[in-house]
């Protein structure tokens, strides 16, 4: 007998997922929209079903088992009777070298005890999801070479379904990409959540991939016979909760056969604010002042992934209160902000990057968001909309927040234009968030005493991991910053050209650096002192 609705729901509710309240409202949606209840609390509270199974199994005493992690062992995978793959029952090697028998069904004794007769063993069984273990018995197929197997043929229908849990699941982890990537036994799939690549699918079977990656080409529009150039594409995939997801495709062909990456457009910070970002509450009343501005340029920098983006678009949440024109160039366009006028460049040789910015200043702007300042062109239009009395948002890529001004200045933007226009700059990154659920106080490494200094560290949090988690010991993440904002001093520093330390010298006492700014979130169980160091000072052994 297969785990009783009822155990899913007591776990669910001991582990914290939904409170009794919510489950009474997820009853009734549930009933209108005809879905099991375990679909309806995945789908309405945004839950992998990969975390409810992770609970049931916590509350069952029993080891939760991850397929796509741990590896199926294949020599008594071609050894088990043929009844235990029917009956959903696969052999993984844990990392104790222990075989585990993984099952959705662990009440079905009868197959454990088949399965453990003919491989001659005494196993631990584990709990893993249906779809899983779906995965695992079809990878498993493809190696004996069975004529019964359920993927030597092209399945559309399969495909369809296949393509259809794959997004729906990453929605479901707060993933931003998708990855599938060929491998030479078959294709990958990984989800980014957190900034970090969990695998879902260890490998999928060749036949599946290829067709899979015919599907994802048609729904976006691309040519499904090149498969020698990259080529990319947008896609709307309508999901399970009734969303219309926004996609972003890119292709590229490798030596084992075409990689596919897949951007979910807005999916982990479409309801961040300013108040959620992170902002300690002294950076989060001076960017808040500098947002308000009539006039001026803030400008947020850091690398690829930092965060910039969602920044740039939480403030214009805040300050979009219909009394403002507000313009935006960007390439692309992530989110969708009701009551602003959204440029997409690169869309056409016509639309660029300059001529959207010459003609937006003919249409009577407040506000004018820039995505990003690539060039002097750029920079230069920016600065003197900024001088005339235009409030400009935009970003760059500096490793601080006083790198803004060298980088203009680079671009030969002249130092008196930044020094009259810049308000401010604010660095960030990201760091992953700890689980405030297992989450517990602990003590500094030597390691960590030493790289950050013993006097700086007051409390240090650890999570050891929970269903909450998925087993990570991290929930979503949080940005670190280094503001930088300027005044008389600084200004007229940067108007005679100054260097970056005599400026940043200036300005030390109005701002904290991006470390201690994190030393002060890790105090505050925020985050781990490990993602701090990792993140500010670029050492992972800790």
């Amino acid at each position: 007998m297969a785990i009783r609705e009822q155990e899913f729901i007591d776990a669910a509710l001991a582990q914290g997922f939904l409170t009794n309240e919510q489950l009474t409202d997820v009853r009734q949606r549930a009933h209108e929209q005809n879905l099991s209840l375990i679909e309806a609390i995945c789908i309405f509270h945004r839950i992998p079903l990969k975390a409810i199974y992770h609970a049931v199994a916590n509350e069952l005493g029993i080891r939760f088992v991850d397929l796509a992690v741990e590896p199926v062992s294949i020599p008594h995978a071609q050894a088990m009777s043929e009844i235990g793959l029917q009956r959903g029952v696969v052999p993984v090697l844990g990392s104790d070298g222990n075989v585990i028998l993984a099952t959705a069904d662990v009440d079905d004794l009868a197959t454990i005890s088949n399965v453990e007769r003919s491989l001659d063993i005494s196993a631990e069984v584990g709990l893993s999801t249906p779809d899983a273990i779906t995965d695992a018995i079809r990878q498993i197929q493809v190696l004996r070479q069975s004529e019964a197997s359920l993927v030597v043929q092209e399945d559309t229908e399969h495909t369809t379904e296949l393509l259809d849990r794959i997004i729906n699941e990453a929605y479901l982890h707060h993933a931003s990409d998708i990855h599938m990537e060929p491998t030479h036994a078959g294709i990958k799939i990984r989800f980014r959540v957190d900034g970090r690549l969990i695998t879902y699918v260890s490998s999928l079977p060749p036949d599946n991939g290829r067709s899979l990656i015919s599907r994802v080409k048609v729904l976006s529009g691309l040519d499904i016979a090149e498969q020698r150039a990259p080529q990319d594409g947008r896609m709307q995939y309508a999901l399970k909760n009734a969303v219309s997801q926004d996609m972003r495709v890119a292709i590229i062909p490798t030596r084992f056969g075409e990689r596919i990456t897949i951007r979910l457009l807005g999916t982990t910070d479409e309801n961040l604010t300013l108040s959620t970002l992170g902002m300690l509450d002294s950076d989060l009343v001076n960017f808040r002042k500098a947002i308000q501005r009539p006039h001026g340029i803030i400008l947020l920098t850091g690398p690829t992934g930092s965060g910039k983006s969602t920044t740039l678009y939480s403030a214009l949440k805040e300050i979009n209160t219909g009394w403002r024109n507000i313009i935006t160039v960007e390439d692309p366009i992530e989110q969708v902000v009701s009551g602003v006028s959204q440029i997409q460049v690169g869309a056409s040789d016509k639309v660029t990057f300059e001529s959207a910015l010459r003609s937006i200043l003919r249409h009577d702007p407040d506000v004018i968001m820039v995505g990003e300042i690539r060039d002097l062109v750029s920079a230069d239009i920016s600065l003197k909309a900024a001088l005339t009395g235009h409030l400009v948002l935009s970003s760059l890529h500096t490793n601080t927040a006083v790198g803004a001004v060298t980088r203009l200045t680079d671009f030969g933007c002249p130092p008196y234009l930044v020094g009259a226009t810049l308000a401010g700059a604010v660095s960030q990154r990201l760091v992953r968030r700890l689980c405030q659920a297992c989450s517990e106080e602990t003590t500094a490494t030597e390691q960590q005493l030493q790289i950050v200094g013993e006097d700086n560290i007051k409390k240090v949090f650890t999570a050891r991991g929970c269903p909450q988690c998925l087993g990570t010991g991290y929930s979503g993440r949080i940005g670190l910053f280094e503001c930088f904002w300027t005044d008389d001093e600084t200004r007229r520093l940067i108007s005679r050209n100054a260097s970056e330390d005599d400026i940043s010298a200036a300005g030390r006492q109005q701002h904290k650096t991006m470390l201690q700014d994190g030393l002060e979130k890790a105090d505050q169980k925020l985050t781990s002192l490990s993602e701090i160091i990792r993140v500010t000072l670029g050492s992972a052994a800790v």
